[in-house]
């Protein structure tokens, strides 16, 4: 007489944005409800130390729809909290700064949770650069997490919501090692905080840079000369360019009210980057 299969282990996967989710629903490794992509551009905006999970969620919402709606953010966090129904978290999360900050604001969380003998494992790979039967290598090949893993993460979230990037520049003399791409991201981060030779930012001098170059050019194609370089989001850059055209003393003017096909011409003189 045979014995019973045992329960298959239920898994929740927790992506980097729609379209590994959607390669994710294609491989067949995941339902679509066991799926949760995990949106926020962290890297810009208020984030704020100290925060519950939902009063951030909410804060975050706020910013990204202009204080128009608090809950953005609430169906995807009601989602995480069904961590109970599961044997396994894994996570898909590449190396780039969105990513890492995602995934250290989990790992994070996690922390705070009485998880029990639940694995929590990471996939380092960009799943929606695949396509979905390729996504069968590095899910066999997931790792799970480790103490040590959380722990960086948590000191690193700690010192990315901090007031000031002295907790940051810190944490680059420490071991890195348990999550190595947090080094490159918290250079990136560091780098967005005004020159003391300019005042610009990182990126905002690479966006000034394509107007003096061109001498007059479209909002979008600048802004899509800087995404093929560095990954971050077009909402961010756009932002950016209102806040030159609206400054006391504009550094873009338009030719026609703003939008994104609007061409504008830069009137400040930029050294090379």
């Amino acid at each position: 007489m045979g014995y019973p299969d045992p329960m298959p282990t239920k898994r929740l996967h927790i992506v980097d944005g729609e379209s590994t989710g959607g390669s994710l629903r294609g491989s067949g490794l995941g339902k679509s409800t066991d799926i949760l992509c995990w949106k926020d551009a962290l890297y810009t905006g208020p984030v704020p130390t100290g925060l519950s999970l939902e009063k951030l969620s909410t804060l975050r919402s706020k910013f990204w729809t202009a204080g128009k709606r608090k809950n953005e953010f609430q169906k995807r966090d009601a989602q995480l909290l069904t961590w109970r129904e599961y044997d396994e978290i894994v996570l898909w999360f590449g190396s780039t700064s969105i990513c890492q900050l995602s995934l250290a604001q989990i790992l994070a969380w996690s922390g705070r949770q009485k998880l029990g003998q639940r694995r929590i494992s990471l996939i380092a790979a960009y799943g929606g650069m695949l396509r979905p039967e390729q996504l069968h290598v590095p899910y066999e090949a997931r790792k799970t997490v480790t103490s040590e893993q959380v722990q960086l993460a948590t000191r690193f979230w700690r010192a990315f919501t901090s007031s000031t990037p002295d907790a940051l520049q810190r944490l680059l003399k420490a071991n890195l090692l348990p999550l190595p791409e947090v080094r490159h991201t918290i250079n990136e981060l560091l780098q967005e905080y005004p020159s003391r030779y300019d005042g610009f930012s990182r990126l905002e001098r690479r966006l000034l840079l394509e107007f003096a170059g061109m001498g007059t050019a479209t909002a979008a194609f600048a802004v899509c000369s800087v995404i093929r370089r560095d990954w971050v989001g077009d909402t961010q850059l756009f932002g950016m360019l209102r806040r030159f055209a609206a400054a006391p003393n504009p550094l873009l003017t338009f030719a026609d009210s703003f939008t994104e096909s609007s061409k504008a011409t830069s009137l400040i003189e930029l050294g090379s980057d």
